[in-house]
């Protein structure tokens, strides 16, 4: 495996502090249920439980590192958390784009997977990087949030040209051709191709007769 670009996941000192502040509170509100419990004889199983796993995930998801690796044929990240390590990779044939991340309620875009590869403690914006799962003619959607340099998304824009940090409806567009495309057997390269192409004659001959 030839790596073409690398580099590690940052941690900034008031994203780090912020996390401090949120593990303090939880271990106060863990001290504070303790007491309770004292104080009636009881044992709130339900309300240790939401407390502890609360602070697991946060701590988990600030003491994270990552490292970001681009090889000629694919996008790999090494994780490396509080309990174990992780491998994850996705060619770049199968990677739809990447755009700003933002929580959205509801969605007719529907991903089968999500991933988190990216630390709180780490100030850089979200980022989504969306991919394929092909699976006989049928499609499934993933997605991966991570945070890293400008070089690396420029670098990425190499192999995956023209859908990196693009609108999130232009990825949306490119994995329903996809999807398309995988169903009646065609290439997914040339059918989006010859579709971007119609729809440029489309609007040649509108502007014309307009």
């Amino acid at each position: 495996m030839k790596i073409l670009y690398q580099e590690e996941s940052q941690r900034a000192k008031s994203a780090t502090a912020l996390v401090a502040v949120f593990v303090v509170l939880l271990l106060c509100a863990i001290g504070y249920t303790t007491y309770q419990n004292i104080i009636h004889n009881t044992f709130l199983l339900s309300e240790y439980f939401v407390e502890v796993v609360a602070l697991i995930v946060i701590v988990k998801q600030a003491v994270g590192r990552y490292t970001y690796i681009l090889t000629e044929d694919k996008l790999v990240i090494e994780e490396k958390s509080l309990f174990r390590k992780r491998h994850f990779e996705v060619d770049y044939d199968m990677i739809d784009g990447v755009y700003a991340f933002k929580q959205e309620l509801l969605s007719n875009f529907k991903l089968r997977y999500k991933y988190r590869k990216c630390s709180t403690s780490d100030a850089r914006p979200v980022w989504a990087l969306i991919y394929s799962i092909v699976k006989g003619t049928k499609v499934q959607n993933a997605r991966v949030m991570l945070k890293a340099e400008d070089e690396f998304f420029e670098k990425l824009n190499e192999f995956v040209p023209n859908r990196v940090r693009v609108p999130q409806e232009d990825i949306v567009f490119y994995a329903a051709v996809r999807a398309d495309a995988v169903k009646h057997g065609e290439d997914v390269k040339t059918y989006y191709e010859s579709i971007m192409k119609a729809a440029e004659e489309a609007e040649t001959v509108d502007k014309e007769q307009a």
